[in-house]
């Protein structure tokens, strides 16, 4: 049952990485999405660390945060970027 909980908590991580990153790809300048995405890696750090020790894995709560923060700025540079491609050739 953990692994099924992790399982879900990850792909919701990844899909709050893809709207956050496709938010912040509508910001002005590219300074300003890149930091925004960096922003929201960050809270996802924390979150995941916080909600990976109530979940009852502790002894992974650091790795798991790292990957979370790691996936989230990747696949939120990689929205914002894409966004902001297609909002220009509009």
């Amino acid at each position: 049952m953990q692994y099924e909980y992790l399982f879900w908590s990850m792909a919701a991580m990844v899909a709050a990485a893809l709207a956050g990153g496709s938010l912040c790809g509508r910001l002005r300048s590219v300074k300003h999405a890149l930091a925004g995405v960096a922003a929201l890696a960050a809270a996802v750090f924390v979150a995941v660390f916080v909600l990976s020790r109530r979940g009852g894995f502790g002894d992974l709560s650091a790795m798991l945060s790292i990957a979370a923060f790691m996936f989230s700025l990747v696949i939120g540079t990689a929205a914002s970027l894409l966004t902001r491609r297609i909002l220009r050739r509009r």
